[in-house]
């Protein structure tokens, strides 16, 4: 039977002349699809028809449930004209012998979201199922089964009713490597079916607290050439490859949380060949200088300056973004722990953060902790391996790239109005000079107030944080742990509406002031998060919508390939950053037409000439490597390593352009000796003589 519902009954009049013989019905972005119309298909077992009460048109059809697997089926597959958001809404018969869980599945463009509905109330009425993404056509269906608790399961009809698109929002929780979460097939099922529960669309997980083996929750939770694996795995199990599958396949991303500096609570960190062979990679508080490893705040930690410990943490993250399908790299305790930190503990450790300092700035000494100079060049040394990471995570080779680079910040305190005075800064967190320079794509603001004690420091971080966001997404860090159900839909809420790009809530596994509850679940996405929705994307990673590219590289010695620290990159003459201790540096947020821009990069440091690359392609959204080698440096060595072999010419296989056809590819600039915007014959000829030099 068809019904047509319109807003004004002029509309309804004409629509229903057009419409009378329809079925399903189709009206103003509206369709229904009834348990007789042609959208509506048994899939397989029993179902019998049924009258009772007041069902949408005749009849409806009814099916005995089962405990154990569906073995009965229905389908509603509408035909949409238009693809777009639509509100989905069921309609059923209630009674007391209706299952209180009815299992229908929502197959829509981005995934297939499970509901289960309470069909002994509320029925005789348009119950919603929530609002999802439809492509134009017959894709998208509605599903209903029959495992489900005593005694029937009711199919009658399914409203599909076009609507304007909910704000996309970052919706995830931490899941955190000491509770409950990933450890086994069961707990990774068990997780993603909550989230799912809770209108969840990503998961933050902790694969990556320590970087020891010596009890539960430290090591790697994926299967690490690099980090030994946790001791609390199931056996044969890799925790993220698992949860990846099972994530995608509900519609929801998996970010790996990851802590770059906490090494271990005992010395040596069991397991980690690697950090047991490398003592003066570790840092020490000031009165521990030159002892060898010792505990900061109780903790064994790595030294955020030293060059060799960015490298072993790239590696890390090259492959976690490389190997796995993960949507993002999430960052924590990505800053010092305390001030009186950041000392060598070896002195004869020419690279320490120490070390680098003095050569950097001229001092000589100690400088203490609270040392305006020192202090700002820990702020650097962190800033550093965000910028770095930013770089090894949009350049990974992963098929769902654009990834998220995120990290989680702190919000000590009540919320100043200048950064320099925040927690973070303290701490050499420098996350509003990230979030400006675009060295992540979002901060996730850890703003964790019981708001019953400490409902304005909430606040006030909220908006505070919209205001540091710059051009980059903001997300409020929600605690559910320190609250009860009530004050977190308060403060999830206020934060949505105050125009946050989304909610973390942590944790997984607890809840709530009082616990662990899984009824959280059910009772955000009843509330707060009460629709499917999915996250924002990031017009800076769209090259149709992006203004702006990204140029990175390394400055190295070109004789020796040996990394140049602090070396000043200029673009168009104008000074944009200086290079970390292993050379690297990233200039962001350059101007890029919609064909690309050509600009000249440049290079100058200490005891070298200047080195000038006129033409560097810039592209929106493009990540170009731009290399320099200082003083001697060989035509053809594009990774400026000290020579020209099989890893250049690969390089220059892809900026081949033949003559007349440039400009060449991103980064082919260093090919064109000639430089008249081509990589032809000529410079062919020379990469051939230098080959091998």
């Amino acid at each position: 039977m068809s019904r047509v519902l319109t807003a004004a009954a002029w509309g309804r009049l004409v629509l229903l002349v057009l419409c009378i013989t329809c079925h399903p019905l189709i009206s103003y972005g509206q369709t229904i699809v009834d348990n007789t119309d042609p959208g509506f298909s048994i899939l397989s077992g029993a179902w019998s028809t049924g009258s009772f009460g007041t069902p949408w048109g005749a009849d409806y059809r009814w099916a005995l449930t089962t405990s154990g697997a569906a073995s009965a089926n229905v389908e509603w597959r509408p035909t949409l004209n238009a693809s777009g958001w639509y509100d989905v809404d069921v309609f059923f018969v209630d009674g007391t012998n209706r299952a209180d869980d009815a299992p229908f599945t929502v197959h829509h463009a981005t995934g297939s979201s499970p509901i289960f509905l309470d069909q002994q109330v509320g029925g005789a009425s348009w119950v919603s199922l929530g609002t999802f993404y439809f492509d134009a056509g017959t894709t998208g269906a509605v599903e209903l089964a029959n495992n489900a608790s005593p005694s029937v399961v009711i199919a009658d009809a399914v409203r599909f009713t076009a609507v304007g698109a909910p704000q996309p929002r970052f919706r995830a929780f931490w899941a955190d490597a000491f509770n409950v979460g990933f450890k086994n097939a069961s707990q990774v099922d068990e997780m993603v079916a909550r989230a799912v529960s809770g209108n969840y669309n990503a998961i933050l997980a902790e694969v990556l607290a320590y970087h020891d083996n010596a009890s539960n929750a430290h090591g790697a939770y994926w299967d690490s050439s690099i980090v030994p694996k946790a001791p609390d795995i199931s056996a044969g199990f890799d925790p993220l490859a698992y949860m990846i599958t099972k994530a995608h396949q509900a519609g929801i991303e998996v970010h790996a949380w990851i802590l770059p500096y906490r090494v271990s609570t005992s010395w040596p960190p069991s397991g980690n060949t690697l950090l047991q062979s490398h003592p003066e990679w570790f840092s020490v508080m000031r009165g521990d200088i030159g002892g060898g490893p010792q505990p900061v705040s109780g903790l064994y930690q790595l030294d955020p300056g030293s060059p060799e410990v960015q490298e072993y943490l790239m590696s890390i993250v090259r492959e976690l973004a490389n190997d796995y399908e993960v949507d993002g790299v999430h960052w924590d305790y990505i800053r010092y722990t305390q001030p009186d930190a950041g000392y060598p503990a070896h002195t004869w450790y020419d690279n320490s953060g120490l070390e680098r300092y003095r050569r950097i700035s001229g001092a000589s000494g100690t400088p203490l902790s609270s040392d305006a100079a020192w202090s700002d060049f820990r702020r650097r040394e962190v800033t550093e391996l965000v910028r770095r990471a930013n770089i090894e995570v949009a350049t990974a080779d992963n098929p769902n790239q654009p990834l998220r680079h995120t990290a989680a910040l702190i919000t000590w305190g009540d919320a100043p109005t200048s950064f320099s005075a925040t927690s973070a800064w303290a701490r050499f967190q420098n996350w509003e000079h990230w979030l400006d320079k675009g060295y992540l794509d979002a901060g996730v603001a850890m703003t964790y107030y019981d708001d019953s004690q400490f409902p304005s420091y909430y606040r006030n971080w909220v908006d505070q944080s919209i205001l540091w966001a710059h051009d980059r997404h903001i997300v409020t860090g929600q605690a559910p742990y320190l609250n009860d159900f009530s004050n977190s839909n308060t403060q999830i809420s206020y934060a949505q509406a105050a125009g946050v790009d989304g909610i973390v809530t942590f944790s997984y596994a607890t809840t709530s002031s009082a616990g662990n509850d899984w009824s959280w679940y059910p009772f955000v996405s009843g509330n707060a998060f009460a629709d499917p929705i999915v996250l924002p994307t990031m017009p800076w990673k769209d090259p149709l919508v992006a203004s702006a590219g990204t140029a990175y590289g390394r400055v190295t010695d070109g004789a020796t390939g040996d990394p140049v620290d602090d070396a000043t990159v200029f673009v168009n003459g104008f000074p944009a950053g200086e290079t970390d201790g292993n050379g690297f540096f990233v200039i962001t947020k350059l101007s890029a037409g919609p064909n690309g821009t050509l600009g000249e990069i440049s290079v100058s440091a200490a005891g070298f000439s200047q080195v000038v690359r006129p033409d560097v392609l810039i592209e929106r959204a493009g990540y170009t490597e731009a290399n320099f080698g200082m003083g001697s440096w060989w035509f053809g060595d594009y990774d400026a390593d000290g020579d020209v072999d099989a890893d250049d010419w690969l390089k220059f296989e892809r900026m081949w352009t033949g003559p007349g056809l440039g400009p060449p590819p991103a980064g082919g600039d260093v090919f064109d000796d000639d430089e008249d915007l081509d990589v032809d014959l000529h410079d062919f000829s020379l990469f051939q003589a230098t080959f091998g030099s």
